[in-house]
């Protein structure tokens, strides 16, 4: 099974240092992750995996600043830990994947929280903070998550005509 983290296009050192932690590297690998990828933006300074990191929890360990093709990661991934920015959180959730956001509390306004615990208390996924996230993923409640409801594909102005046709 595939873990894939990711900050999107800008930086989390919180973020980043918790999954580079061995505890959260252990409770990965004993809920049976085989690999971690690790998309850490500018927060490179802060992906610090022990030497002995794979060895010890089993769970082998890839990382890059930025990619051009983060859909394929997603795709491959059976857990997506996230920044709580409205895209990674809507990438994750569209591709049908378990997601854990964890929200960057040093941005301006705390929009990240408000939008990431809508959609937890809907059932859709998980917000944890960076220091909690080896708990989180260890109680497997990621597992229990509601799927997203996919959006209708029409046009608007379809489901507007709709709509009004039956007033």
């Amino acid at each position: 099974m595939l873990a894939y983290v990711t900050v999107g296009s800008t930086g989390f050192d919180k973020l980043i240092s918790a999954v580079s932690k061995k505890e959260f590297l252990r409770v990965l690998g004993s809920r049976g992750f085989q690999k971690l990828v690790v998309q850490y933006g500018s927060s490179e300074g802060a992906f610090c995996p022990p030497s002995t990191a794979s060895e010890s929890s089993g769970v082998s360990i890839e990382h890059f600043d930025y990619t051009r093709w983060p859909e394929r990661h997603v795709e491959q991934a059976d857990l997506i830990i996230c920044h709580a920015g409205t895209g990674s959180i809507l990438e994750a959730l569209h591709a049908g994947k378990p997601t854990v956001v964890v929200p960057n509390h040093a941005l301006m306004d705390s929009h990240q929280s408000e939008i990431s615990e809508e959609l937890a208390a809907a059932g859709y996924l998980l917000v944890s903070e960076p220091d909690e996230l080896a708990r989180v993923i260890g109680s497997g409640g990621y597992l229990n998550l509601m799927p997203y409801p996919h959006a209708d594909p029409r046009p608007i102005g379809d489901i507007l005509d709709e709509e009004c046709s039956r007033q």
